[in-house]
């Protein structure tokens, strides 16, 4: 006679059976479903239309010029302020920004442009393009569906907590291509690396959000461009205080926690991640990286790249003219650090460009009516 243990037993182990042939179905199903968003044809010719990418881009991104490793001044406690907020002064005032601040309110055009770049592939299936169309696809939606979730939460200050953990943007199934559900994570660490197995450069693409991560640039990727955008982004990472820092000891490179989060990439990780520099370093630092024998994945900087929206607002309304015909007028009221740091933003765009010109206007009140005018140039970066 069987007892209830017995039978209790059994029903656990035909449950653990039948569930398990389910399970490797779905995997088996999820890994076609990504072969399938990996196949193209490299005799193909057709093209992607980004021009809406590019409209979002030029509304939205300010260019800061490439990094002259110059640190941020400390910040002040200013009247009203219960405390200052921590900042990296080696990171602090490096990356491209964008217009959070401004954009915000047409966040449902933000989602309306990525439903759209979901369904560009229902028209021309995927596999219809060649490896460099869809690479600049990939990278494209990508960005605007890292710029439409932090529009959806902004103003927030350190996305720390929204890009790490099985619950972040990053990892979530936010988006459907060609019937697959996929999260960021997926683009980055399956869909690209089966495209290129050769290359690593892609990753210079993924725009995260914060001073940390590469730039996001003015202009959508497109078959013509992404290489030479990629290239430059690598060179301008490699080479800036967020890319690598040589404060850690005579043969030590402290690099960005980027790099360990892409590790797959380099599998030996200090040996491969030593090569990886050496293409991009300048020769400022390429003899630094070379008798380097040590890299320590520790600069990180998971603060915003908005302009000043994330510090609590006061005062002031400002206008800001960045001399490469994008401008923009801030209807809200400003506080006086908010003023600081857009001044300071302009100031050091000005001196990592060095020429043209940049107004920063902070618009009269009954306190205070002051203007800044520095010098800059205009970039499509």
């Amino acid at each position: 006679m069987i007892s209830i243990k017995q039978l209790t037993m059994a029903v656990l182990i035909t449950s653990v059976i039948a569930t398990l042939p389910i399970q490797v179905l779905a995997d088996d199903v999820d890994k076609q479903s990504i072969a399938k968003l990996t196949q193209y044809d490299d005799a193909s010719t057709a093209t992607m239309d980004f021009t809406v990418v590019d409209h979002l881009l030029h509304a939205g991104v300010l260019n800061m010029g490439p990094s002259t490793r110059a640190y941020a001044k400390k910040s002040k406690h200013t009247l009203g302020t219960r405390f200052k907020q921590h900042v990296d002064g080696a990171t602090e005032n490096e990356a491209n920004r964008f217009f959070y601040e401004r954009l915000k309110k047409d966040q449902d055009k933000i989602l309306k442009l990525r439903k759209e770049l979901e369904a560009l592939p229902t028209q021309t299936p995927l596999n219809a393009y060649n490896r460099k169309t869809q690479l600049a696809y990939w990278l494209n939606l990508y960005n605007v569906t890292v710029i439409n979730e932090i529009a959806s939460i902004y103003p927030l200050n350190n996305l720390k907590p929204i890009l790490q953990g099985d619950d972040s943007i990053l990892s979530k199934k936010l988006l459907m291509v060609e019937g697959t559900p996929l999260s960021l994570n997926d683009i980055q660490y399956r869909i690209l690396p089966a495209l290129y197995p050769e290359s690593d450069l892609y990753i210079y693409g993924l725009y995260q959000g914060i001073k940390g991560s590469p730039n996001i640039r003015r202009k959508a990727y497109t078959s013509a461009n992404v290489e030479k955008s990629l290239f430059d982004n690598a060179t301008e990472f490699v080479n800036s205080n967020r890319g690598t820092q040589f404060n850690g000891g005579s043969d030590t490179v402290r690099v960005s926690s980027f790099y360990q989060r892409n590790a797959n990439l380099f599998p030996n990780f200090e040996k491969d991640l030593k090569v990886h520099l050496q293409k991009y370093a300048n020769n400022t630092i390429i003899e630094k990286v070379n008798n380097a024998t040590s890299f320590k994945a520790n600069i990180s900087n998971w603060r915003v790249t908005d302009l000043y929206g994330s510090v609590t607002r006061r005062d002031y309304g400002t206008y800001v003219n960045t001399g490469d015909g994008l401008r923009f007028a801030g209807g809200s009221k400003l506080s006086q650090e908010q003023v600081e740091q857009l001044t300071s933003i302009m100031r050091i765009r000005a001196i990592n460009f060095g020429g043209g010109s940049v107004t920063v206007t902070d618009l009269p009140s009954t306190e205070s009516d002051k203007s800044t005018t520095t010098e800059s140039s205009a970039s499509d970066n």
